[in-house]
């Protein structure tokens, strides 16, 4: 949910809600991912963030970031 948060703040047109965060947790639990990482975040993103433009502008961002005790 940190992960979730962080891109709320961050710049992006659509910030990811409530759906989308469930969205991707549910794609996470099938995946069987246990640790949230920059790799596995950059193969699920679209799952979370619907507009390219958004997943570019979190990408640029950091993907390390979302998962860093930074921020």
């Amino acid at each position: 949910m940190t992960a979730v948060a962080r891109m709320r703040a961050g710049d992006v047109q659509k910030p990811p809600g409530i759906a989308e965060a469930i969205d991707w947790l549910a794609a996470l639990e099938l995946l069987g991912v246990q640790t949230l990482d920059p790799a596995t975040i950059d193969r699920t993103l679209g799952s979370v963030l619907k507009y390219g433009e958004d997943q570019d502008a979190v990408r640029a961002a950091g993907l390390d970031q979302l998962v860093g005790s930074g921020g």
